[in-house]
């Protein structure tokens, strides 16, 4: 099993993996500038995209992965907000439903990751939708064609992790063990479907 000190390394290795994307295009952007005057418009264009990508992702992980203040709970519509844009650009949608008063700091944080994991689920573009009833999260993926994300089999609990793309799943994974949650994951036709709850 992997133990907490390669899990944190992967999760730091997933970290910069997904902002040095956006910051190498604002590096990339004022090069340009400094190059051609003339590509000044363009070049803030990307470089404003870019920052807003930037923002956004970091804004998502030091709430779903991090310790969010220190909080005890979360606003389950600020993390709603938080979510969606982490799907800017992508072919799924996100309908977040769940709003409402502050809940714990944990069920917020798994609605989060499993809402962007499921988007492995739609890769050619759906919807994924997030509910929370007496407690549990329902995450479901809708589309045509739905397929099993990668590495589900650490979402379930069953191989060690050594890929820092599979730090979504060994976090949704430990958080609910660890907080005495079930972990279900339910497949049907066009659909498939994530629920946590306490047990």
């Amino acid at each position: 099993m992997t133990d907490d000190l390669d899990l944190a390394s992967l999760l730091a290795s997933r970290l910069c993996h997904d902002v040095v994307g956006p910051v190498g295009a604002i590096q990339n952007g004022l090069e340009l500038i400094a190059e051609d005057k003339s590509m000044t418009e363009m070049a803030m264009a990307l470089i404003q995209k870019s920052a807003a990508q930037a923002s956004a992702k970091l804004q998502f992980a030091r709430t779903a992965y991090g310790a969010a203040g220190g909080a005890d709970v979360l606003d389950p519509a600020e993390a709603g907000r938080l979510t969606a844009a982490m799907f800017e650009g992508e072919r799924a949608t996100l309908s977040w439903q769940w709003n409402g008063a502050p809940a714990g700091r944990v069920t917020v944080k798994l609605a989060m990751i499993l809402a962007t994991y499921a988007l492995g689920a739609v890769p050619r573009g759906g919807e994924v939708t997030v509910e929370e009833s007496d407690g549990a999260v329902i995450v479901t993926a809708t589309g045509d064609p739905v397929r099993e994300p990668a590495f589900l089999d650490v979402l379930k609990g069953g191989q060690d992790v050594s890929d820092p793309r599979a730090v979504p799943a060994a976090l949704v994974q430990r958080l609910a063990k660890a907080n005495g949650r079930s972990l279900d994951v339910e497949e049907g036709e066009g659909m498939m479907r994530f629920v946590t709850a306490a047990a």
